[in-house]
């Protein structure tokens, strides 16, 4: 009794699979945010700073000198020459280094298929995730 059974189980299952055929199978893509980082060179400019200093200072120095309008050419023209000098160190105390800069970009990935099969004269679709 066991045989007849399990050779009629055999039998039913390679005829449903005669009836079941794979038209196509298409990769399933999705679209994931992958962190990246680099090390990048930085440089950070001091000539402004050193810009503003070397103007008030020049101008303060400049004012010291003379009196009455020769007072206030002078604090200009002090002003303008420390403001120059300022800026040319301020240029010498470039400093440089590295930090890591990290961004998050777009990736395509593979995550299943969509499979179409024909069974028993109908056509049907699954979708199979990873």
């Amino acid at each position: 009794m066991k045989k007849i059974l399990v050779g009629l189980l055999f039998a039913s299952s390679a005829a449903m699979a005669q009836d079941v055929y794979v038209v196509s199978v298409q990769p399933r893509f999705t679209t994931v945010y992958q962190q990246q980082c680099q090390i990048v060179s930085v440089r950070e400019d001091n000539s402004g700073v050193g810009t503003v200093i070397g103007l008030i200072a020049g101008g303060i120095i400049g004012n010291q000198v003379g009196g009455g309008s020769g007072r206030d050419i002078a604090t200009v023209i002090g002003a303008g020459v420390g403001a120059s000098v300022g800026n040319r160190i301020g240029q010498d105390q470039i400093s440089g280094g590295q930090r890591q800069v990290c961004q998050n970009v777009p990736v395509t990935v593979q995550n299943g298929e969509t499979v179409t099969f024909n069974y028993r004269g109908r056509v049907f679709t699954q979708v199979f995730t990873h």
